[in-house]
């Protein structure tokens, strides 16, 4: 399988509609734009999703979580709306430009840069300071997208940190994460993404076998990856 990003491809196909039946990630956090305390907003979401969030995650999967993030670029992020030309420029200072495909800078509310507060040898920090405040509130007060809007984006540069551990030839490389390291909110945020990536309902789901088979087939890999769409709330 050729490293790209099959959701970018499924977009052009799928409704950013949550599911009816049961709670998942858009009905829990999508009308979640008014809260104020965001580590408190997680917490709640996650218990609201079943996740028990004194349950220590397995350190393993803390690891692949880590790299997964720090692969996770904000690029397609700033592509919404049918701007898929943009592409984005960030200084070592954190200061963060959009550009479209003519070299305009980008100034909507939903596609502009922003200033970056978190970098991504922290992956997880960067996720707090930078992309769970995003995901909440938008990049702007008169940003119009939706919480499902910017969510399906950042599932398809998620994309690009799973494809990133699933081509990782020595798994050894792994940075190795410890419980006693986190704080609350890191343990919350590694909650969310063990729920998104290695929930128990999965059938296709991260042991070595499957990664063989995903690294082989884009349509095998698609049957993990189309899960996390299904957990998360989008439907065709």
């Amino acid at each position: 399988m050729k490293k790209k990003s099959l959701l970018f491809y499924a977009l052009i196909s799928l409704c950013i509609t949550a599911a009816s039946a049961g709670e998942n990630i858009l009905s829990t956090f999508g009308e979640s734009r008014d809260e104020k305390n965001l580590e408190q907003c997680l917490k709640n979401g996650l218990e609201k999703l079943g996740v028990n969030t004194s349950e220590k995650i397995p350190e393993e999967n803390l690891s692949i979580i880590n790299l997964i993030l720090k692969y996770t670029y904000e690029n397609n992020i700033h592509k919404m709306r049918g701007e898929e030309e943009n592409q984005v420029y960030v200084k070592d200072s954190g200061e963060e430009a959009v550009f479209d495909a003519e070299g305009n800078l980008v100034t909507n509310a939903w596609n502009k840069g922003s200033y970056n507060y978190g970098n991504y040898d922290e992956p997880i920090q960067k996720f707090e300071l930078d992309i769970w405040p995003w995901l909440i509130w938008g990049n702007a007060r008169e940003d119009p997208t939706s919480f499902a809007e910017r969510f399906y984006y950042y599932l398809m540069d998620l994309d690009n940190g799973i494809q990133e551990y699933i081509f990782l030839e020595d798994k050894a490389s792994l940075e190795e994460v410890n419980h006693s390291d986190l704080n609350k909110m890191d343990e919350y945020v590694y909650q969310l993404f063990n729920y998104l990536l290695f929930n128990e309902s999965f059938k296709f789901d991260l042991s070595e076998k499957n990664v063989k088979k995903y690294r082989k087939s884009a349509n095998n890999y698609w049957k993990y990856l189309s899960q996390l769409l299904v957990l998360s709330g989008y439907e065709n």
